[in-house]
């Protein structure tokens, strides 16, 4: 029998899965509750993922490591003397809200009114009964990935575990410590103070119940298409999304009412003004690096690193791609190697 490291610990991944005493199907959670409506529509019905579409679980665990073996017990060990560390490890909780869930990392209780100062946040607001509190978040990064500032997703799930807590317990947190941790160099964290805001909770609530009324997932916007698409490129989903987006294109062209020929006139207005300030924006754009790439030609530097910026400019290889032609010139048949992909859809909208 072949011995693989890898085979032994996708087993071990696969036999010691996360088990919750909530059914997260009945709810959207603090992590699902701004990404795409309609794939988190589609986990919630417990849709098939398309055929080709692989878990890959490194990150997941990868999480769970830092989380579990350096982060909570860093802070168990080491928080201020009179503070509690409440929901974390094993003392986690679920916490519902109508349709919305969150099993957050762990509150503070009792921290200093300017506990979160050197994130400019000089005091922490009113305070409980039981002193100022404070949610903490744990995530782990890529260390490819520039940190300007917290990634939206993750903002918005901390939205959602302060406004669970408050709407839960009797705690009120008016502030998140959301924390990154290089997932190569450990000792490499990055914080950002997060300021409750009722209007993200709300806008969550509003979401989720959306989505768990939804009868379709179709009936919910594909929003990462929107979005431009990046998140399609992990999603369960996407062959299934883009395919309900091709059938349901109308077959036939029928004549239509004032009403709606005004609105689609006014739909195309927008589109045109939309599209024209998109390209002045990208044109200039491209004034300004072609004024970037003059200037440190000028300099003979390729790279500089100021006060909170950093420029970069290097050569990139050509990708390689097949040489179609000169391979059926050389009397090579391609087409048992060809891969049909998904159908796609296309809209013009011009002003005639």
């Amino acid at each position: 029998m072949r011995i693989s490291i890898k085979d032994m610990a996708d087993r071990h991944v696969a036999a010691n899965q996360k088990h919750w005493s909530h059914d997260r199907r009945t709810t959207v959670g603090a992590s699902e509750a701004f990404l795409c409506s309609r794939r988190t529509a589609y986990s919630k019905a417990e849709t098939a993922p398309d055929p080709d579409y692989e878990d890959r679980y490194g990150a997941r665990v990868r999480g769970d490591l830092i989380e579990n073996h350096f982060w909570e017990p860093a802070i168990r060990g080491q928080k201020p003397e009179g503070v509690q560390f409440l929901f974390a490890g094993r003392e986690q909780k679920t916490l519902v809200d109508g349709y919305l869930s969150a099993t957050s990392d762990g509150l503070l209780v009792g921290v200093a009114p300017d506990a979160l100062a050197h994130l400019g946040v000089p005091d922490l607001g009113p305070a409980s009964s039981d002193g100022n509190t404070l949610v903490v978040e744990c995530k782990s990064i890529d260390p490819r990935v520039s940190l300007k500032e917290a990634k939206a997703e993750h903002s918005g799930q901390t939205q959602v575990q302060m406004g669970l807590i408050r709407h839960c317990t009797p705690y009120r947190p008016n502030f998140a410590l959301l924390s990154y941790a290089d997932a190569s160099f450990l000792d490499t964290i990055t914080e950002f103070a997060v300021a409750f805001d009722p209007a993200v909770y709300a806008a969550a609530k509003e979401r989720a119940r959306r989505i768990m009324l939804a009868e379709e997932p179709t009936e919910l916007p594909p929003e990462g298409k929107i979005a431009g698409g990046e998140e399609c490129r992990y999603c369960a989903f996407k062959h299934r999304c883009q395919g309900a987006i091709v059938t349901s294109i109308p077959r036939d062209s029928v004549p239509i009412g004032a009403n709606a020929l005004a609105h689609l006139k006014a739909l195309t207005l927008q589109h045109e003004q939309a599209d024209s300030e998109a390209e002045t924006a990208t044109h200039r754009r491209e004034e300004i690096r072609e004024q970037v790439r003059v200037l440190l030609r000028e300099l003979g530097t390729r790279k500089v690193q100021g006060d909170g910026f950093v420029i970069s400019w290097f050569p990139v290889k050509g990708r390689k791609s097949l040489d179609r032609k000169a391979a059926e010139r050389a009397g090579l048949d391609l087409a048992p190697f060809e891969r049909e992909g998904d159908s796609s859809e296309r809209l013009t909208i011009t002003l005639s």
